[in-house]
């Protein structure tokens, strides 16, 4: 059997977007449900559909960006390396079939690349691909065929010849896990992404321990990272806590504009957004909330001020009211809190009637 076709870079870019896209397609399950159980993990509790269609999108791209984009890059590159290093690579060509293995020409070489330099042949919608130990792609165009019996033949006849020379267990099919992309855990978040696909590929594609353990190790490494940097990004706990602090600093700090608003004008702003001033903002509700103010009320010559707390419900148990002490009632309009001095300190005491 001899074959003579001619291989341009552009079937090759052809057949990479082709493959990738093939290899993708095999992992259309993970690629939905990895990037929707990420974000859901992420989305806390109350959940926010906004963060979660957020991740959600970002993972998937990362997804996409691990599978698809990366491979296809780096094969471009390896492209252009052996088109560089081998001047032939895509002159037009006639390719025998020996017993030592296949032998190639063109018009500045000719070259036998025996059975046991292959690794794979693959058949895919337009050409015919062979892989060498040294990572180089051979294309073959399915139209330097005769016929489809030519093509089933030639598949036939040296994937025969790399099985017998090479052995089932050296074959594509028993990859070494890519071991390199380890660094990956070291990135945080991304590295907790990479930490499940590779938990994934260990069990099912690998069936490498180590591999998996990479995974492991990838999604724990930002779980420490975030949990001793930021110990409110997962306990809800000290989330509540910082933002309780918070809510009353920002509270005493509005009263003192609240309070000059009224030497200014006469009289108290009758809403929150009357007064020139950042600290109107509850920080338990969303900021993207239309009513994310503090709850303010204007009562006569007097107002309410506090936060709605961590249920967000205003009027319940756990409303957080400002920490400033009103010892003359009269010079304040601050209601709900008063203070009486003490011998060592002022004790702050809610007041029965508002």
């Amino acid at each position: 059997m001899k074959l003579e076709f001619e291989i341009t870079k552009t079937d090759y870019e052809t057949f990479y977007k082709q493959h990738f896209l093939y290899e993708l397609r095999k992992r259309a399950t993970a690629a939905i449900l990895i990037p929707l159980i990420v974000a859901y993990s992420f989305a806390g509790q109350p959940f926010y559909w906004m963060k979660f269609v957020l991740i959600t999108i970002i993972t998937g791209f990362l997804y996409l960006a691990i599978y698809y984009l990366i491979p296809y890059f780096v094969s471009i590159n390896k492209l252009r390396k052996a088109i560089s290093d081998e001047p032939g690579y895509l002159e037009k060509k006639k390719i025998s079939i020996t017993d030592e293995g296949l032998y190639f020409e063109n018009e500045t070489s000719n070259i036998t690349r025996k059975w046991e330099s292959f690794v794979s042949v693959d058949s895919y919608k337009k050409f015919v691909s062979l892989r060498l130990a040294d990572k180089r792609t051979y294309l073959i165009p399915k139209t330097a065929f005769v016929s489809d019996n030519e093509a089933i033949e030639f598949l036939g006849i040296v994937q025969s010849e790399i099985t017998k020379r090479r052995g089932l267990s050296k074959t594509s099919d028993n990859k070494k896990p890519p071991y390199k992309w380890v660094l990956i855990c070291f990135v945080p978040i991304i590295g907790a992404y990479a930490g499940i696909v590779f938990i994934i590929q260990g069990i099912f594609k690998y069936k490498d321990k180590w591999f998996t353990l990479m995974g492991v190790f990838g999604i724990l490494f930002t779980v420490i990272l975030y949990g001793t940097l930021f110990p409110e990004f997962w306990n809800m706990k000290v989330k509540n806590e910082k933002n309780t602090k918070y809510a009353k600093t920002e509270m005493n700090n509005l009263i003192k504009d609240i309070e000059f608003y009224k030497i200014q004008n006469g009289n108290y702003p009758n809403i929150l957004d009357d007064l020139d001033s950042y600290s109107i903002y509850d920080p338990f509700k969303d900021s993207k909330d239309k009513n994310n103010r503090f709850n303010y009320e204007l009562i006569g010559d007097k107002y309410l001020l506090f936060s709605s707390g961590i249920d967000k419900i205003p009027n319940t148990k756990d409303d957080i009211h400002p920490e400033i002490c009103v010892v003359d009632s009269s010079k304040i309009g601050l209601l709900k809190y008063t203070c009486k001095p003490d011998t060592t300190e002022q004790k702050t005491n809610k007041i029965t009637n508002r």
